[in-house]
């Protein structure tokens, strides 16, 4: 292991008055003048938890939630099977194994101490999936159906997200476009966020965890 070396006073001045500015600037200059030039500023909520939690629509989970979530699963499994055997019939390459490669995002089984690392895929779990919903259905879709495209926000909210996840290539996002387009619509239908939460809960944790033990290779 390389040995650490000393840091005298005025490199831990630099390290730290960069960052210390950078951050002045962005909270004293960049986002006040954003604010100001675009009028994107915060709902205005008292942020007492349940405000926040209405207003992110955090609410009970019924049981014809659940069935809207069965039932969407259902048919965009069948529709996103459809796309992988209509692409299977056009590229004459095409195996299983070319599904494993398409994400960006290598997870390997976790091996002896390794699966020390298993304790944290809640936190894991609650930024990638909680979190991400909470943003863009729970955030910004009802922000989105106020505009006059209301009617058709959860499409533009779709788009938005698709796009953003086009680091995964357009082939894998293209099988996952009827999944894409599920969770935004129940969210928008259901007014309910945790729909979105469960349904991304349910498309990428099991999976995940299945290849972190061993189990799918």
């Amino acid at each position: 292991m390389t040995e650490i070396k000393p840091m005298k006073i005025i490199p831990s001045i630099v390290l730290f008055l960069i960052p210390g500015i950078a951050f002045y600037i962005n909270i004293s200059v960049l986002v006040p003048f954003i604010t100001n030039i675009t009028n994107w500023n915060s709902d205005g909520y008292k942020l007492d938890f349940q405000t926040i939690k209405n207003r992110l629509r955090l609410r009970k989970t019924t049981s014809t939630d659940i069935l809207w979530i069965i039932i969407g699963m259902i048919i965009c499994t069948i529709i996103s099977g459809i796309f992988i055997w209509i692409y299977s019939l056009l590229s004459k390459s095409f195996d299983l194994n070319e599904l494993k490669g398409m994400s960006p995002i290598k997870i390997v089984p976790l091996i002896g101490k390794e699966r020390f690392f298993l304790l944290f895929l809640p936190i894991f779990y609650f930024f990638n999936y909680v979190g991400e919903e909470l943003l863009w259905r729970g955030y910004i879709l009802p922000r989105q159906e106020l505009t006059k495209y209301g009617n058709y926000a959860w499409i533009i909210n779709m788009l938005l997200h698709w796009v953003f996840h086009l680091s995964f290539s357009v082939k894998a996002m293209l099988f996952f476009l009827p999944f894409m387009l599920l969770m935004p619509y129940l969210v928008y239908k259901r007014k309910n966020t945790y729909i979105s939460i469960i349904i991304h809960f349910l498309l990428g944790a099991p999976s995940q965890l299945f290849i972190a033990i061993g189990i799918f290779q």
